[in-house]
């Protein structure tokens, strides 16, 4: 698995972080919009060039990705309208994601402050 989380693009590293920060807070399955205000917010804590801003489509592309390697469980919610939205939860541990990426280029920064808040 860990292999898997380093070799993920950048961007998903960043999603998936979002994802563990989320968790951390109990705040998942988390949907989409959710996952794309968490990385918003912390943008400013990569250490690289901003990913370009953060899109809602991209971060559901990035989830959708992360799902099918198996590193998020896919889940459906009800949104107050009665339709089935997708929620992501991890489906690894969270210190298997903070290990492997506390030393990611760009994004182990982001990272290391998860796991002071773990």
């Amino acid at each position: 698995m860990e292999e898997t989380l380093q070799s993920a693009r950048p961007f998903e590293q960043f999603v998936l972080l979002s994802v563990v920060e989320l968790s951390v807070k109990g705040k998942t399955p988390a949907h989409s919009y959710d996952v794309a205000e968490t990385a918003r917010d912390r943008l400013d804590d990569v250490d690289r060039e901003p990913f370009g801003g953060v899109e809602r489509q991209e971060v559901i592309s990035a989830l959708r990705t992360l799902a099918d390697e198996d590193v998020l469980a896919k889940d459906r919610t009800e949104s107050a309208t009665g339709k089935g939205r997708p929620a992501y939860e991890l489906a690894v541990d969270v210190d298997t994601v903070l290990d492997a990426l506390e030393d990611a280029e760009g994004v182990g920064s982001y990272a290391e402050s998860l796991r002071a808040d773990a």
